[in-house]
Parts: structure tokens; sequence; C-alpha cells
């Protein structure tokens, strides 16, 4: 398993902090989870060619989330078009409830309404409610809170080892049962400690948590631009013995 992170900032982003995105690979499968502003650029940065997208997962609908998924949906249809006439790989998106009438909504807003019969072609669109059994991977989700809207944690596991992804999240009991002895936990971290509001976790409830739930190592994203001067790793460790990573974009970890 490795995952690669294509963006760690959130709405605010910097050159070096695209939108939250990452590429996890799974046993020759390749999954994009979340779509921020920048993660296509990221995704090319690397060379991935977004045809080689078997599996797509969003965790939430908040645009810093998926600023960039019309660009790559319609990419990916236009690959038949433009490079392989012969291509005909279905895409696999899934995401909470309404993702459906998301995407559909997200078409309409930028005037390419013809386009959504790509959901017919070469995008399969299906809501995620608990866990998915799938030839390579196991997935499961996890109903977590997060204010204004629905959103979800993905657990994902293969090979007895376990990779979390947080989404964007308060301290609840879906966050604590996603990150139940991960190895891997990508861990929003929006904020440090002593600032606790009704969206995200801070600095010293994600080292208890981590704590807690038997997390083996942690890697913070989701960045904040009020928090660039805060040492959040060492803020983090206050609580939790296990290894602390600050991540960055493009940096590739491997189970």
């Amino acid at each position: 398993m490795k995952i690669t992170l294509l963006g760690t900032g959130s709405f605010v982003n910097e050159s070096e902090h695209a939108g939250p995105g990452c590429l996890l690979e799974i046993n020759g499968k390749n999954i994009l989870i979340d779509a921020g502003s920048g993660v296509q650029l990221r995704l090319a940065e690397l060379g991935f060619d977004i045809g080689n997208l078997d599996y797509f997962f969003l965790t939430h609908y908040h645009p810093d989330h998926n600023a960039d998924t019309t660009s790559i949906l319609v990419r990916y249809k236009n690959l038949k078009r433009f490079y392989d006439p012969e291509f005909n790989k279905p895409l696999k998106l899934f995401g909470p409830l309404g993702i459906s009438d998301f995407i559909e909504s997200l078409y309409k807003i930028f005037a390419f309404e013809d386009f959504y019969n790509l959901n017919n072609e070469l995008l399969e669109i299906k809501e995620l409610h608990g866990q998915l059994n799938l030839s390579d991977f196991k997935v499961t989700s996890f109903d977590v809170e997060h204010i204004g809207t629905l959103s979800k944690a993905y657990r994902f596991e293969a090979d007895g080892k376990i990779i979390t992804i947080s989404g964007d999240t308060v301290l609840c009991s879906g966050i604590k049962k996603a990150a139940k002895n991960a190895d891997l936990f990508i861990c929003d971290s929006s904020l440090s400690k002593g600032n606790k509001n009704p969206a995200h976790l801070t600095t010293e409830e994600i080292g208890k948590l981590c704590k807690e739930t038997g997390v083996k190592k942690v890697v913070l994203t989701h960045f904040l631009p009020y928090a660039k001067n805060v040492d959040l790793l060492s803020e983090v460790k206050e609580n939790f013995d296990g290894e602390v990573v600050l991540g960055k974009d493009l940096l590739e970890l491997n189970l």
C-alpha cells in the first residue's frame, strides 16, 4: 500500500499546499480520495495518467475537497475523444448520501450537462454506507461530524494493513471507530491546541484520539494559515507517543 498526499491545504491554499486530496495505491489499483483545488495539477506533476484511476472517493461536498472534481471527470471522459478511441474503463465514484445529485449539479453549474451521460459510459456513481469488499481491498465508510454537511471518514484494509483518512471531522464516535488500530492515519489537523471549533480536530484532540485508538502513525494535513507558525507536530506529541509526520504535498508513504 502506498499513499501520496496530493494536497495538504484547505480553503486557503498557498503554493506549497494544494486543496485536500490523496492518491492511494493498493494491489495495483489506484484510488483518488478527494479532489481539492490543484489536485489535478499535482497528479500531472507525478506523471500520473488520469485514465489509470480505478476508484474515486469523496469525503464530503465542501468545495475545498472537490473543486477539481468536475475537471477530472470531464478529462476522464475526454481520454476516449483525444487520446485513445478504445478507452472504455469505467471509473467508480463513491461518496456520502446524495452523491449522484451532487455530481449532476456540478455538471449543470459548469454547463457540461451533455456530459452527464458519462454516468452511463465511463462513470459508476454509488453511495457508500458501511463496508465494501472488493477483490483487492476492503473499504469501510464512517459517518463523522463536520459543520454544514454530511461527511465520511474512510478506512482502507489490505494485506493486514489499515489506512484511515479522516476527511473533515470533529472528535466523535465515527472517527474513533475509523481510526481504531490504524497503521497510518491521515488526519484533519486544521486547529492548534486551545482553538477548538465545531468543524475540525485540534492537535490536542488528535494526540488523545491516536493514543486511545491505538494508531501507529499519524500524518497531519488540511492546514490553515493561522497555524502556519505553530509547531503542530509537537502539540500532537504531547498526548501521543507514536510516530507523527507533518504532511506536505507530494509526500509518499508506504506500508
